[in-house]
């Protein structure tokens, strides 16, 4: 059983996954755990990470309610369908970005949101899968390491997020490197192979989708002039996009080259297609002169040659032979051969 696995949320049927004073601390997670009736608005004795899981009713009321957090804020916490985004709202800053996830069943393609409304003083983060980000924080949390302030923890998420995304890209060239290995070995022209190269260009394009919208919002964070960030957050901020960024150029450059081999296989394939074709035609052509012979030979009409003759057989195969030869020194000589 894993660390998140063993992990008993505050109030499960609430939302309330867990809420501690950064940088964390054992009690928050023993006996002592916080309620929502610790969780005011004000948020006093700060700076507080609240994490809750956006589906559960009770959450849902406690953003629009008793967060103390805009409308506009917390109608874009708890959107259905977001992109990432920043933008800074008063105050604070309205932090949505995308992680993979790496839950048991996941889509191998699927990018999950986690929302985040970030105060100097509080941090509320939102998710409705889990995140081994965040679960990884939340170990730090439970020791006090956790990063000290709402800041550092949102730069902390964003670069726990960049990295992980890092193996995920590299799989999808891997994929491409075998085939593409395979397609230098052999002449072999698999149509597994062709679906596998789509499915990596489906996922490549997929994932662009949102890393690119991803990589801007963080380098709009990292020039951002706002109390919530320190000048250590904003370079913490530009690494985590430019490894977002590099994680785009990669996939830019999988989805081209599994383009490339796609292309290579489909050519290939039509070679191999054509070269049949041309093979069938040939056979063809030789073919028609002697079947219309046999057909002539075959009616039932009297004044058949050699109908008679006991070399009558021998004689007729003999011709076709001739015949069969003759057109094929002609293609020769026509270059058809």
């Amino acid at each position: 059983m894993t660390d998140d696995e063993s992990f008993v949320p505050f109030d499960e049927a609430g939302g309330l996954v867990f809420a501690t004073a950064l940088p964390g601390s054992a009690a928050d997670f023993g006996a002592a755990r916080r309620t929502w009736a610790d969780l005011g608005a004000a948020s006093a004795g700060g700076p507080v990470w609240v994490h809750l899981n956006r589906t559960c009713e009770h959450a849902q009321r406690w953003l629009r309610g008793e967060a103390g957090l805009d409308p506009i804020v917390a109608d874009s916490l708890l959107a259905e369908e977001t992109r990432p985004q920043s933008q800074r709202i008063g105050g604070g800053l309205l932090v949505i970005l995308r992680g993979v996830n790496m839950n048991p069943g996941a889509e191998p393609d699927e990018l999950i949101a986690i929302r985040m409304w970030v105060e100097p003083q509080r941090i509320i983060t939102l998710r409705q899968f889990r995140f081994a980000t965040i679960a990884q924080l939340r170990q730090r949390a439970m020791i006090g390491e956790a990063p000290a302030t709402t800041g550092s923890l949102l730069a902390s998420i964003a670069l726990g997020l960049a990295l992980r995304m890092g193996p995920t890209v590299e799989n999808l060239e891997s994929i491409v490197d075998d085939i593409e290995q395979q397609m230098l070995e052999s002449e072999s022209d698999d149509a597994g192979k062709r679906s596998q190269l789509a499915e990596v260009r489906r996922q490549a394009i997929t994932y662009r989708r949102y890393l690119v919208p991803q990589r801007d919002a963080l380098m709009s964070l990292s020039l951002l002039d706002s109390p919530v960030l320190s000048e250590h957050d904003r370079l913490e901020l530009r690494v985590a996009a430019e490894r977002v960024a590099r994680v785009t150029e990669s996939l830019e450059e999988t989805r081209d080259r599994a383009a490339v081999t796609q292309e290579e296989m489909r050519a290939r394939h039509e070679v191999r297609m054509g070269r049949t074709l041309y093979l069938l035609t040939i056979i063809a052509t030789v073919a028609l002169p002697l079947g219309l012979l046999t057909g002539l030979l075959g009616i039932n009409v009297g004044g058949i040659p050699l109908a008679e003759s006991k070399y009558g057989f021998v004689m007729v195969c003999t011709l076709m032979s001739l015949v069969a030869i003759a057109e094929l020194l002609a293609f020769r000589k026509m270059k058809w051969l």
